[in-house]
Order: C-alpha cells, then sequence, then structure tokens
C-alpha cells in the first residue's frame, strides 16, 4: 500500500484559517472581559456606552457569525480543490479499498 501525503493548503485556505483563528480568539477575549468586568461589579460601566465597552459588547455578535461563515467557505474550498486534485489524479469515482477490499 502506497502513503499519499496530502497536499500542502492553498494560499486562500491558510489566509481563511487564520482570519477565521483571530475572529475567534478575539471574540473569546472580549466575552471574558465582559464576563470578568461583570464579576468585578463593572456592570454600570459597561452599559453605560462610553469607553470601549461598546466594541467589547459588540464584536463578538458581529465576529462569531463571520467566522461561521468562513468556515462553511473554507469547507466549500477545501471540497473544491480536492475534488480537482483527484480529477487530476484519474480517481474521479474510485473508492478506496478496504484491507478486505483487495481482489
Amino acid at each position: 500500500m502506497t502513503q499519499q501525503t496530502p497536499p500542502p493548503a492553498s494560499r486562500l485556505q491558510r489566509i481563511l484559517a487564520y482570519i477565521i483563528a483571530a475572529l475567534v480568539i478575539v471574540s473569546l477575549v472580549c466575552i471574558a472581559a465582559i464576563l470578568i468586568g461583570t464579576a468585578a461589579g463593572q456592570f454600570a460601566a459597561q452599559g453605560s456606552g462610553q469607553g470601549l465597552w461598546p466594541t467589547v459588547f459588540f464584536f463578538p455578535l458581529v465576529a462569531l457569525p463571520i467566522a461561521f461563515v468562513l468556515i462553511v467557505v473554507l469547507i466549500i474550498v477545501s471540497a473544491r480543490r480536492n475534488r480537482a486534485l483527484n480529477r487530476a489524479n484519474g480517481t474521479r469515482g474510485a473508492a478506496p479499498a478496504g484491507p478486505k477490499g483487495r481482489r
């Protein structure tokens, strides 16, 4: 049995993955800041609409849905690339044979 190494990720796939990771990480930091600020008794200051708090509240509301859509886009891009590579290698509809599937 031959071992095939997966092809390296394309530039678009890497960029999408980094953007998704950054959006999710910053959103989680914002959520943690909201939780810590509320636990510290700063809830009144958070809801005042002054300073950085409105951005901290608003960012996860926008960034997490965008990250979800980008995950779907990344899956579609990866599937299309894998399909193109399979067609180029001539394995269009061939299913891989298991250990007992040899003839």
